[in-house]
């Protein structure tokens, strides 16, 4: 099977021909969410759990990341939930405390990425508790919640994802 971005350029560009033109920002967008809810209705979950990770591990895609949970909590999906968002958050924390040496020296241009690096593991958080709370884990939402209270205090990077992830196998995707 075609991947998603092959899917994309293939749909864009049969439409670009159609219309005899480029397609326009706001028409990509559209073509890009109904390939991406496509491929919600065909199962192809694992693929798309991929195709995020590999495209907004780090940052943005934040509409994708919200419409792929909710689809896994609304199927009750909580192995794929601790996957991709155990794997999101990770990489994000990581992202952050990349710059982060740097921004406490007062590296003005670290300083920001650090905020912004903070901001897109916030996402990560928040997305997971919610998700989380939405299966009634509880107790996994407040263990999620330790680790955000010590990445708010800049804990050491381990000490942050040991607090953070739940015990649900392994989620720490690099």
């Amino acid at each position: 099977m075609p991947s998603f971005s092959a899917e994309f350029e293939t749909l864009c560009g049969r439409q670009a021909r159609q219309l005899g033109r480029d397609l326009r920002s706001e028409e990509l967008q559209r073509l890009e969410g109904e390939l991406f809810e496509s491929w919600l209705q065909a199962g192809r979950v694992d693929e798309l759990i991929r195709t995020v990770l590999a495209r907004h591990g780090n940052d943005g895609g934040l509409v994708d990341i919200v419409t792929l949970a909710h689809h896994l909590r609304s199927t009750r999906d909580e192995a794929r939930i601790h996957a991709f968002l155990g794997a999101l958050l990770t990489r994000r924390v990581k992202a952050f405390y990349r710059w982060w040496p740097k921004a406490a020296q007062g590296h003005l241009g670290s300083m920001q990425a650090a905020a912004r690096a903070a901001a897109e593991a916030m996402d990560a958080f928040i997305e997971y508790v919610h998700s989380l709370h939405a299966l009634g884990l509880d107790a996994q939402c407040e263990q999620l919640r330790e680790g955000m209270r010590r990445f708010q205090d800049r804990d050491p990077l381990k000490q942050v994802l040991a607090a953070s992830l739940p015990a649900a196998g392994d989620a720490t995707g690099d």
